[in-house]
C-alpha cells in the first residue's frame, strides 16, 4: 500500500494548462487531455510522485460548478481519454488525486435543472430552498449557496438521494478513472457525517486511497481522523511561510508549526501557492528568500506541494477579484525562465526528502530560534536526525547544534562536511540541510 506520507504533489489547474477556454459552450467535445500528458517527464524530473488535477469534471466555467459528476468536461476531451491520461501518470509512478466538490453544485447540475423546471421533489436535494422569495438569478425561489456566489448551490447532503449520487459518483471515479485520491473543495464547510460516509465508501473500493480537504483555519484534528480525512490544506503554514520571511519574524513561522502540527503528528498538504492564491514569487518580498521558502517546504512536518509553473518562479496575482492571472496557459515548448535556477534547486530538495526518512516520517523538534537569527530544528526518525538551519538575514551567522549531535554533519545542499561541535556558518538568505555522518 501507498504510504501517503511519501507523497511530493504536481498540482495543475487543468483547464489552464491544457488550453481550454474559461467558459463552457456545449460546443462539443475537444481532446486536450495530451496536452497534460506532454508535462509529465517534467513533473517526474521534479521528483513528483503525485499530482492533484484541479478540477476536471464537466462545469459551466472554472470547474467548482459542476453539471455532471459522471463525466470529464469537454472541453478536455472525453472519459476514455481521461483514463488513458492517468493511465500514462501511473506508468510513470505518479499517483493522481481529483479535485472534488460535494459541498455544491452549477445551476446546469441535473436536479437544480429539474427545481427550476417546477419539479419540487428536487428541492430537498439542495439546501435553504425557500419558494417564499426569488434568487437574484431570476429564479422563483432562493437557496443557499456557498459562500454568497448564486452560481454555487449548496447540496443538502442530509438529503439520500444527493449523498447516494455523489457516493456513486466517488466510486465511480475509482471504477472508471482508476484515480488514487481526492481533494475535497470547500471542506471547511463540507457536511461532517458525508465525510465520514465517504471515507468509507472509498475504503471499500481502494484501501489505500487519499482524501484531502481544503480547509483555512481551525483545529485541523477535526477533520484529520481515521473516519474522516487523512490531511488537509495546512493554510497556517502557508500563511506563516511567506509573512515571517516578508516581516523577518521566523518566530510567526515557528509558532505555525507548533499550532498546525503539533509534535509534527499530522501529515498536512503544505504549499507556498496554490489555484486561489498569489504565486510566492509576487508573495514573497525578497526573491533570495524563495531559497530558504522552499528549504522549508521540504524540511518541515508534512506532504509538499508545487504549482505548475512555479519551479521557474513566475509571478501572478488576483486582479480585479479574477483568479485566472493564477492560472496560466504555459507552453511545453517555451517554458519559462524567470527564476533559471529554482528548478535544480527543487530537484536537489526532492532527492533529499526522498533520501531521508526522517523528513516523511520523523518528529519535530525546534532547537534555536532568536529574533534576526537563524532558525534551527530538528527531524528525528529511526535513528536518523537531520537538522534545518535556515538564515533569512542579509548578512552570514552560524548555528550550532548542541550537544549529543555526534562528532559530524553533512550538509545534504552543499555536501560540505562540519565539525558538530564547533559552530557552522550559514550564508545570507540560505539553509542547510544537516546529517549526521
Amino acid at each position: 500500500m501507498q504510504n501517503h506520507n511519501d507523497y511530493f504533489f504536481y498540482h495543475i489547474y487543468t483547464f489552464s494548462l491544457a488550453g481550454a477556454p474559461f467558459a463552457n459552450d456545449g460546443g462539443g467535445t475537444a481532446h486536450r487531455t495530451g496536452r497534460i500528458a506532454r508535462w509529465i517527464p517534467h513533473i517526474r524530473s521534479l521528483g513528483c510522485n503525485a499530482v492533484l488535477l484541479s478540477p476536471v469534471l464537466e462545469s459551466m466555467s472554472h470547474g467548482y460548478d459542476v453539471t455532471d459528476y459522471f463525466r470529464v468536461d469537454g472541453r478536455l476531451g472525453t472519459n476514455g481519454e481521461f483514463r488513458a491520461l492517468v493511465d500514462e501518470f501511473h506508468a510513470n509512478g505518479v499517483a493522481v488525486v481529483l479535485d472534488s466538490v460535494f459541498n455544491h453544485c452549477g445551476r446546469g447540475f441535473f436536479a437544480f435543472r429539474e427545481l427550476q423546471g417546477g419539479k419540487r421533489e428536487y428541492a430537498d436535494w439542495f439546501s435553504g430552498v425557500d419558494f417564499g422569495r426569488g434568487s437574484p438569478l431570476g429564479d422563483p425561489f432562493t437557496y443557499d449557496t456557498w459562500s454568497g456566489h448564486y452560481e454555487l448551490v449548496k447540496f443538502n447532503l442530509n438529503n439520500n438521494d444527493a449523498r447516494n449520487h455523489l457516493l456513486d459518483a466517488a466510486r465511480f471515479w475509482i471504477d472508471e478513472f482508476g484515480i488514487d485520491g481526492m481533494r475535497l473543495d470547500a471542506a471547511n464547510v463540507l457536511d461532517f457525517g458525508f465525510m465520514h460516509d465517504l471515507r468509507k465508501a472509498v475504503s471499500e473500493k481502494k484501501p489505500d486511497f487519499w482524501l484531502m480537504g481544503e480547509v483555512v483555519g481551525g483545529d485541523y484534528a477535526r477533520w484529520v481522523r481515521p473516519d474522516l480525512l487523512h490531511s488537509v490544506t495546512n493554510y497556517i503554514l502557508y500563511k506563516s511561510l511567506f509573512s515571517s520571511h516578508n516581516d523577518n519574524n521566523l518566530f510567526e513561522l515557528a509558532h505555525a508549526v507548533q499550532n498546525a502540527v503539533p509534535d509534527g503528528g499530522l501529515p498536512l498538504y503544505n504549499f507556498l501557492d496554490n489555484h486561489d492564491q498569489p504565486r510566492i514569487a509576487s508573495n514573497v518580498a525578497n526573491p533570495a528568500h524563495l531559497r530558504t521558502l522552499y528549504a522549508l517546504l521540504f524540511t518541515l512536518p508534512g506532504i509538499p506541494s508545487i504549482y505548475y509553473g512555479s519551479e521557474w518562479g513566475i509571478t501572478g496575482v488576483k486582479e480585479s477579484g479574477s483568479d485566472q492571472g493564477l492560472r496560466p496557459c504555459l507552453d511545453m515548448d517555451n517554458l519559462p525562465s524567470d527564476i533559471p535556477w529554482l528548478a535544480d534547486y527543487i530537484r536537489k530538495l526532492a532527492d533529499i526528502r526522498g533520501q531521508c526518512k526522517a523528513l516523511r516520517y520523523g518528529a519535530y523538534r525546534q532547537l534555536y530560534l532568536e529574533y534576526h537569527r537563524p532558525f534551527v530544528f530538528e527531524r528525528s526518525c529511526e535513528g536518523e536526525r537531520v537538522f534545518t538551519a535556515i538564515n533569512i538575514a542579509e548578512q552570514e551567522d552560524a548555528v550550532s547544534l548542541g550537544e549529543g549531535c555526534g562528532e559530524a554533519v553533512m550538509d545534504l545542499l552543499s555536501n560540505e562536511r562540519f565539525d558538530a561541535n564547533e559552530p557552522i556558518p550559514i550564508a545570507p538568505c540560505t539553509a542547510r540541510i544537516l546529517c549526521q555522518g
